[in-house]
């Protein structure tokens, strides 16, 4: 696991935060009211719904991209999770057990950062 996941996820955060603040940090940006928020997409709005992860990269790809491809990024990002987790459900995701967080979420959560690195060409 990436160590800026794991630090991040000591210090208490949870999956959409976790992408916000790596994201603000490429950025050299801190926004410490908007990690908070970040929290509402936790566990797919605490209801198991849209993955917290895959909602927190939509809002990194337009924070970071305010000028207009970012439209082309989403489409991308949409296509590449799809493809590469078969849903964008976290229960779905979870197959309905929160004991599969523990092993895919942190899996989920670095590959998910990577593509929005590469979409947004970020070393």
């Amino acid at each position: 696991m990436n160590q800026d996941i794991f630090e991040l996820k000591l210090q208490g955060y949870c999956c959409s935060q976790i992408i916000m603040e790596m994201g603000l940090r490429k950025l050299d940006k801190e926004n410490p009211d908007l990690i908070s928020a970040m929290s509402g997409l936790c566990n797919g709005f605490w209801r198991g719904k849209t993955c917290g992860i895959y909602s927190a990269c939509f809002c990194l790809l337009y924070l970071a991209d305010p000028e207009g491809s970012d439209r082309f990024h989403a489409n991308a990002f949409h296509d590449w999770f799809e493809d590469a987790f078969g849903d964008t459900e976290c229960d779905n995701l979870l197959e309905h057990n929160p004991m599969n967080k523990v092993e895919k979420c942190p899996m989920m959560l670095e590959a998910s950062f990577a593509k929005v690195s590469e979409l947004l060409e970020w070393d």
